[in-house]
């Protein structure tokens, strides 16, 4: 019951979720991105002399790595809020109608989990995309 009400509520929402997903999909796709850097080919083609300089990025990549993974989960934070903050009067009626905050806390965490997992998904997609478009057009 309560996840074909989470579906349907994510179905009405559509232009809001849709911001929320294009926020995780950017979100994910830079974050692994950003981390898979000292894997690329041409890192792994350099000299003898190079190769000191590119350990040392590497050392300072994650560190920068824990940067951007705060800047995302707050990212993700604050689009949640902007979420919930929009649907207010609809959890209100919820309550009118009975129903628990556990009950629409479940609510709002299926949909949470539904979009992550999928907007994960996506990213890891379009970050595959992206570094193959990169690699084809850089040899």
């Amino acid at each position: 019951m309560l996840f074909k009400i989470s579906f349907n509520n994510m179905k009405k929402s559509i232009k809001d979720y849709g911001i929320y997903f294009l926020t995780l999909v950017l979100g994910v796709a830079i974050f692994y991105m950003f981390n898979s850097l000292d894997s690329q080919q041409a890192m792994l083609q350099v000299s003898q002399s190079q190769k000191e300089i590119i350990k040392l990025m590497i050392g300072m990549l994650s560190y920068i790595s824990v940067f951007v993974a705060v800047v995302i989960g707050l990212l993700i934070v604050y689009a949640n809020n902007f979420l919930i903050n929009r649907r207010k009067k609809e959890f209100g009626i919820y309550m009118l109608l009975g129903m628990g905050k556990r009950q629409i806390s479940r609510i709002i965490l299926m949909e949470t989990i539904f979009i992550g997992v999928i907007s994960l998904a996506v990213g890891l997609v379009c970050r595959n995309i992206c570094i193959t478009i990169h690699v084809n057009t850089s040899c």
